[in-house]
């Protein structure tokens, strides 16, 4: 089914007093892919890249803890198909997408982070006790999350979520895009598809379906081709960025706590493939 992708949001409002007026540049730079999009707050956040670094550094120590354990055990290596950071996060704008999958998200083929069902237990800590040596509590993975200090980690980022979804609602108001959202829709029109923001369109319940048809990859492509048009993803970052580092001057001191706990954490990531 289409799928609205955004970064992982929090559903709460961060509370933070905000400006006067919500920022908002009056020349926006031209940006028609959001592939390469980077966003100040994503410093304080895991990105595509972040995670992927994690989840090997988390693999290393899981293969070393059920080495010693007697049970040797090598994972497939993952390939690099997730979707970027801010790839979607104001709405879909990759015309080949949109031609061949319309709103749905592609197909990744990726294959599973899992283990044999024969070493489930060790990797869950559903036994205490392997040949004789102790397992982990929480097994070795339990111990991996430790060593990567991730339960700190995912409090640590609780404000940061929370900036990053009072970033994108404040920015929607700002000026530029709203500016930019409306000549996005009278383009839309002239395409006939009537829809009063990129949000409605990837979010028309007709596109529900398990696979796209034809309509929706009309629709998608109209929406991308419009996007780029108006340059909507070019005002809309510029925006919130703007804002989010409005956000992160307003937070500086409490901030200041989630970057050192990313920080620690990917030391320990990196450390543990050793990089």
């Amino acid at each position: 089914m289409a799928v609205l992708l955004l970064p992982l949001l929090s559903a709460c409002s961060a509370g933070t007093a905000g400006p006067g007026e919500t920022p908002g540049r009056t020349a926006a730079r031209q940006l028609t892919d959001s592939k390469a999009l980077k966003l100040p707050l994503d410093e304080y956040l895991l990105t595509t890249v972040d995670a992927g670094a994690l989840a090997r550094g988390r693999d290393s120590l899981m293969q070393r803890c059920l080495s010693k354990l007697g049970a040797p055990y090598t994972p497939k290596a993952l390939g690099s198909t997730d979707i970027e950071t801010n790839e979607r996060r104001y709405g879909l704008a990759d015309a080949e997408l949109a031609k061949q999958h319309g709103y749905h998200v592609p197909d990744m083929k990726k294959p599973a982070e899992d283990y044999p069902s024969s070493i489930m237990p060790l990797v869950r800590g559903e036994v205490t006790t392997h040949n004789g040596a102790p397992v982990p509590e929480g097994g070795c993975i339990g111990e991996a999350r430790r060593e990567l200090h991730e339960v700190e980690l995912q409090d640590a980022l609780n404000l940061p979520h929370k900036l990053n979804m009072e970033s994108y609602k404040k920015s929607q108001k700002a000026p530029a895009v709203v500016k930019a959202t409306e000549e996005w829709s009278n383009c839309m029109k002239e395409s006939g598809h009537a829809y009063p923001d990129p949000l409605a369109a990837i979010n028309d319940k007709e596109f529900s379906a398990e696979t796209p048809g034809t309509r929706e990859k009309e629709v998608a492509l109209a929406d991308v081709l419009c996007k780029q048009k108006v340059n909507l993803i070019g005002a809309w970052s510029d925006a919130e960025s703007e804002y989010q580092r409005f956000l992160i001057e307003s937070n500086s001191a409490a901030l200041a706590g989630p970057l050192l706990a990313k920080q620690n954490t990917m030391s320990a990531a990196k450390a543990a493939t050793g990089q």
